[in-house]
């Protein structure tokens, strides 16, 4: 890849170069009672993100990584789960569910539908679940749910929720603590427009307790043992130090600049873009978008060949679909360190591919 090919991927997503420079400084020893502070700076500013008050384990890992804790953590074989399954990152819950032999049921959704709250309502009215598993916003599709309606069901039914929000916070209101959500998933390469490598698990009240009766069969991944070792400002095993300067760095931007004006640039940069696009021969879905993605149906043309097309004719980085979409959707992501000239340059280019 050359060093001037622009992103338009949802992860990773191009980092601010002050953010670079933070990650290119000498790793300090995290030993020590300076670092302890500056691991509890980051904890207070991920709580303003997550918008909850209360605790998140932070750990080295991808996003998978912690949607693996949150299953190995706050389920077992005595749960039925509900795994609202809408793509790629909706059947990672079922794989996950399946290889920790968690009892669950797919609720299965067409690549870009949006749930049927009646029948959300329906399902869980006629079979007993414990939980219910989520991706706030389905990645592969682009389909954003809404966590808020769906949260007050799950608190109807008394289900433990858990939701995989790692491409959305930060670029469409998510609030954890207003909305119920137990247990909340993110990792640092998406809207948080950070390099890959570290991810967090928010939790509620309710789901503290679930610590308490679980006991995961894994040693790196046990979160009351992270919950403990931060309560001084520590991680149990060495985390990404590196990332940990550029976490810092980034949410003291977010802070000083609001969380909801960055949100809102996510928002204006997606409208700009589908709109600029209308004349093009796509079509954009799902009709619930999240401002993280836009994902492009194509009409005329085979989207797997436009994304090759991007890359090696102007540079640009494209996300593909798989499977049965790989030749119908493309999705352009909207996150991170873009500016106006890149995105005209992005639409200039498919202007030119479409012709």
């Amino acid at each position: 890849m050359t060093p001037s090919r622009k992103l338009f991927t949802p992860g990773p997503v191009p980092v601010e170069a002050h953010i670079l420079a933070k990650g290119a400084e000498q790793p300090p020893y995290n030993r020590t009672q300076d670092f302890s502070r500056f691991t509890k700076e980051i904890l207070q500013g991920l709580g303003l993100v997550f918008q909850t008050s209360g605790p998140i384990a932070l750990l080295t890992g991808s996003g998978t990584a912690a949607m693996e804790a949150a299953v190995l953590n706050f389920l077992d074989t005595s749960d039925r789960v509900l795994v609202i399954n809408g793509g790629t990152f909706g059947q990672r819950w079922c794989d996950l569910c399946r290889v920790h032999t968690i009892p669950y049921t797919e609720l299965k959704l067409n690549a870009g539908e949006d749930i049927d709250l009646d029948r959300l309502s329906q399902t869980l009215s006629r079979e007993k679940f414990t939980a219910l598993l989520i991706n706030a916003h389905e990645t592969s599709t682009g389909q954003l749910y809404d966590i808020e309606a769906i949260g007050r069901i799950t608190r109807e039914f008394d289900l433990l929720y858990i939701v995989d929000a790692i491409s959305t916070i930060c670029a469409d209101p998510f609030l954890m603590d207003a909305w119920h959500v137990d247990v909340t998933v993110l990792s640092s390469q998406k809207a948080l427009a950070l390099p890959p490598g570290l991810s967090f698990i928010a939790m509620s009240e309710r789901a503290q307790s679930r610590l308490g009766e679980i006991t995961p069969k894994s040693l790196y991944f046990n979160l009351a043992d992270y919950l403990n070792n931060q309560e001084r400002g520590q991680a149990p095993f060495t985390p990404a130090i590196g990332l940990f300067l550029q976490l810092h760095q980034r949410l003291r931007d977010i802070e000083q600049r609001t969380l909801p004006d960055v949100i809102d640039q996510h928002r204006q940069r997606a409208c700009y873009f589908r709109k600029s696009i209308a004349y093009l021969p796509f079509d954009t879905m799902p009709s619930r978008q999240s401002n993280a993605v836009t994902s492009i149906l194509c009409k005329e043309h085979d989207a797997f060949e436009i994304v090759q097309r991007l890359r090696s004719q102007f540079d640009m980085e494209t996300a593909p679909s798989g499977g049965a979409l790989k030749h119908k959707i493309f999705r352009v992501s909207h996150m991170g360190a873009q500016n106006d000239a890149d995105v005209d340059a992005l639409i200039s280019a498919l202007t030119v591919l479409t012709r």
